[in-house]
């Protein structure tokens, strides 16, 4: 694919189709009308979550009906139970919109580990952002890290107090919001969003839509930290230069390359990448940003005038900013 090639897309007619707006993660975009949400991911400094449309019941993130706080404590109970060592609540709070279950895991008693006196404490926090008004909850976890203590520290149980009050407050950031809104932070999907006054440390989140068929798209935002982290993911994708031809495309605002080939299995599919070239260190307005997919010509019929590569490109070009989708961010 050319620079040109792009050019005379911008200046084709588009035929009429239906499409759809849809907000992901700090940006909105349209994509045909067939295409759903199947997956979502957020997670940053303190948390992590998930989520997936109604009819997905493996992945157990999102739970409706007047049982979803019990379902959801089962699960928790669960993967208590699974553990391999002596494990206890020890913080359980089901008042309010926010339900907090924590529990302590005595790593020291894994074989290998008994003897060594400096092996960490471990509390596992597990969230549950309520909604009685829909009969919706969100399933939240902590980040793991901040439940890791050193033995060493004599006021262990304070320390760990502080880190999930600073967990509680982010988990209850997630609101209730139905697109389209006006709400700075992070789409999770068309309801909820990870609202946010003041930006994470960090942040990293991928949005998945599918036709059922052969069609995708898939968003994916992160900020990084550091250069030789930043480097590692940009060579990691490096390789597509020696092999594929690529264009220079601006998406969203957003410097970038466009690549795209023929589909395995299909003379009519595309699959393509677009991926960021003006990423910049510990930045929000700047994160890393990947957008890739397949469209398969047969798919969309009422598009029969338009080549793959056009359609592509017109789905890029639909990506925009959320109008607040960055007022949380700084740098």
């Amino acid at each position: 694919m050319s620079k040109a090639d792009v050019n005379e897309t911008n200046e084709k007619e588009v035929p009429e189709f239906e499409f759809t707006e849809h907000c992901a993660g700090r940006y909105q975009l349209e994509l045909p009308a067939d295409m759903k949400l199947i997956d979502s991911g957020y997670n940053d400094e303190l948390i992590m979550t998930s989520v997936y449309p109604p009819e997905e019941q493996v992945h157990d993130t999102a739970y409706r009906g007047e049982q979803r706080v019990e379902e959801w404590q089962a699960r928790i109970e669960a993967e208590r139970q699974k553990e391999i060592v002596e494990t206890g609540y020890v913080h359980q709070d089901l008042e309010g919109s926010l339900k907090t279950l924590v529990y302590y895991a005595d790593r020291r008693k894994i074989p290998g580990m008994r003897e060594d006196p400096d092996e960490w404490h471990k509390f596992e926090a597990f969230f549950l952002k309520d909604f009685p008004e829909i009969e919706q909850s969100i399933a939240i976890q902590g980040q793991g890290v901040h439940g890791n203590i050193s033995r060493d520290e004599s006021d262990y149980k304070a320390i760990y107090r502080e880190r999930l009050a600073r967990m509680q407050e982010r988990a209850a950031a997630v609101e209730y919001h139905p697109w389209p809104h006006k709400k700075a932070g992070v789409c999770l999907d068309e309801n909820f969003v990870m609202v946010n006054t003041l930006a994470p440390e960090r942040e990293g989140y991928a949005v998945e839509f599918y036709n059922g068929k052969r069609s995708r798209f898939v968003l994916m935002g992160g900020t990084f930290h550091s250069e030789p982290a930043l480097k590692e993911e940009l060579s990691r994708n490096s390789g597509l230069m020696a092999f594929l031809a690529s264009s220079s495309m601006k998406v969203a605002g957003r410097k970038g390359r466009l690549f795209i080939s023929d589909g395995k299995y299909s003379e009519t599919e595309r699959e393509f990448r677009w991926m960021a070239t003006d990423t910049k260190v510990d930045s929000f307005r700047r994160a890393h940003l990947e957008i890739d997919g397949a469209i398969e010509m047969k798919d969309y019929p009422e598009m029969a005038p338009m080549s793959g590569t056009d359609v592509i490109v017109g789905l890029l070009k639909g990506v925009r900013e959320r109008p607040y989708g960055f007022l949380d961010a700084k740098r």
